[in-house]
C-alpha cells in the first residue's frame, strides 16, 4: 500500500521565524513591553512638563504683582530703595522664569529624541513588513491566479486536502496581518510624525519665550544698575551739600564771634552796656518768625559719613512767605551765605542774637535798626532736600561770653 506523502507548504516555519524575531509585531491591541516602556517614560517626562507650567504661571503672577508694586512706587522719590529692591524680586522671579523654561526645554527635548527613537523604530518595521509583503506579493505572481486551485488539485485524499486547505488558509491570514501591519505601522508613523510636529514647534516657542525673558531680565538688570548709580550720585551730592554745610555752619560760628566781639569793644569803647531786647522772660513767649511745620528739629544730625550740627529748626512754608523778626535789634548781618543763600543775622544786644536762613531774598540791610515783627525777607530754600523753608537759630551767652546755639522753640509759642 503506497503512503501519503503530505505537502507541508514553507510558510508554517517561516511565520514562526518572523514571529520569533519580531517581524510579525505583538497582537493587537496588545502593548508589548517595549511600548509599554517607552509610554511609561513618556508620562513620566510630560507630567514633569505639566509641574513645570504649574510652576511658572505662579512665578508669572508674582511678577505681576511686583510689577504692579512698582507702578505704585514711580515717581516717589522717598521710595527709590524700595523701588531697588523691588527690581532685585522681580530679576529673582524671571531668573526663576528661565530656569522652568529651561527645564520645560530639556523635558520636551527629551520627549522628541523618544520620539524620535521611536520613529526609527517604527520605520525600521515598516521596511521589514513592506519587505516581507513585497516577497509575498512577487510569490504570489510567479505562481499565478491558479495557484491556489493547483495546490488544492494536487491532494492525494480528502485528508491531504483538509490539511493544504488549512496551509492556505493560514498563509492568507498571514498575508492579511501582514497588510494590516503595514498600514498599521504607516498610521503610527504619520501619527508620530505629527506629534513630533507638534513637540518641535513647541521647542520653538520655548525658545521665544526664552529669548524674552532673558530679555527682560537684562533689562530688569540694567534698571537696577542704573537706579543704583542714580542713588550713589544722590549720595555723593548729599554728601558734598552736608560736607559744604558743615563747612559752612563753622565758619556762621565764626563770624558770630567776631561780631559779638566788636559788639562788645564798641559798647567798651562807649563806655556803656546796651540792654539786650532778648531776655529769658520771653522764653515761650515769642511769635513765630513764619507760620509753617518744623521740617527739622534742633540738635546734631548724623546723615552717612557727616555729622550736620542743626543748630537750629527748619521752618516749611512756601516760597515767598514773608519771613518776621522775633524782637527788635539790629541787623548785623545781611547777604549770601554759602548753601545758607540770603541770611539775615539780629543782634539783640547782651550777646543774643536771631539767625533767619535759607531766605530767597532780603529787605533790610546790614546796620538796619528793625522792629518786633517787621518783614525781613521771605522764605526761600525751594532747592535743598527739605523744600521751601528757613532754618531760624537762637543764640545767647555762653559760659565762656561766646554766643551758643540754643534750641528756638523754647522761645516760641506753643502752637499745639
Amino acid at each position: 500500500m503506497r503512503s501519503e506523502t503530505r505537502v507541508r507548504p514553507a510558510w508554517g516555519p517561516v511565520l514562526g521565524l518572523l514571529i520569533a524575531a519580531g517581524a510579525v509585531p505583538w497582537p493587537s491591541g496588545v502593548p508589548g513591553p517595549l511600548a509599554v516602556s517607552a509610554a511609561l517614560a513618556q508620562d513620566t517626562i510630560q507630567s514633569r512638563i505639566e509641574e513645570s507650567q504649574g510652576r511658572l504661571e505662579q512665578i508669572r503672577a508674582e511678577r505681576e504683582r511686583l510689577r504692579r508694586e512698582m507702578g505704585q512706587l514711580a515717581g516717589q522719590v522717598h521710595n527709590e530703595t524700595e523701588a531697588i529692591a523691588n527690581l532685585e524680586r522681580q530679576i529673582g522671579t524671571s531668573s526663576s522664569v528661565v530656569a522652568e523654561l529651561d527645564l520645560q526645554l530639556s523635558s520636551v527635548n527629551a520627549q522628541v529624541d523618544r520620539m524620535t527613537a521611536d520613529m526609527i523604530g517604527t520605520r525600521d518595521q515598516l521596511a521589514l513588513r513592506k519587505a516581507v509583503m513585497r516577497e509575498r506579493l512577487r510569490q504570489i505572481y510567479k505562481r499565478g491566479p491558479l495557484g491556489t486551485i493547483q495546490v488544492l488539485l494536487g491532494a492525494r485524499s480528502f485528508t491531504d486536502l483538509i490539511h493544504r486547505y488549512k496551509y492556505l488558509r493560514l498563509v492568507a491570514l498571514q498575508d492579511r496581518m501582514i497588510l494590516a501591519q503595514v498600514e498599521e505601522l504607516e498610521s503610527r508613523l504619520s501619527e508620530q510624525r505629527e506629534r513630533q510636529a507638534v513637540e518641535l514647534a513647541g521647542i520653538t516657542r520655548l525658545r521665544r519665550e526664552k529669548v524674552s525673558e532673558v530679555d527682560e531680565l537684562e533689562s530688569l538688570e540694567r534698571q537696577r544698575q542704573r537706579r543704583l548709580a542714580r542713588i550713589r550720585s544722590q549720595e555723593s551730592a548729599a554728601q558734598n551739600r552736608l560736607s559744604q554745610l558743615a563747612r559752612d555752619e563753622e565758619r556762621l560760628r565764626q563770624l558770630l564771634v567776631q561780631l559779638e566781639t566788636a559788639r562788645r569793644e564798641a559798647e567798651r569803647l562807649a563806655g556803656e552796656a546796651s540792654t539786650p531786647t532778648l531776655r529769658t522772660a520771653d522764653l515761650g513767649n515769642l511769635d513765630w518768625p513764619v507760620q509753617g511745620s518744623v521740617v527739622y528739629s534742633f540738635g546734631p544730625e548724623r546723615n552717612g559719613r557727616t555729622t550736620l550740627a542743626r543748630d537750629g529748626i527748619g521752618i516749611g512754608a512756601p516760597t515767598g512767605t514773608p519771613v518776621h523778626a522775633i524782637e527788635s535789634g539790629r541787623v548785623a548781618f545781611a547777604g549770601p551765605w554759602g548753601l545758607y543763600g540770603p541770611s539775615v543775622i539780629l543782634s539783640h544786644g547782651g550777646g543774643y542774637y536771631s539767625l533767619y536762613l535759607y531766605m530767597q531774598n532780603l529787605t533790610v540791610d546790614e546796620g538796619d535798626a528793625v522792629d518786633a515783627g517787621q518783614i525781613l525777607g521771605s522764605v526761600g530754600g525751594a532747592g535743598s532736600p527739605e523744600g521751601p523753608h528757613i532754618e531760624f537759630q537762637i543764640l545767647q551767652p555762653g559760659s565762656s561770653g561766646e554766643p551758643r546755639p540754643v534750641d528756638p522753640v523754647r522761645w516760641l509759642r506753643d502752637r499745639s
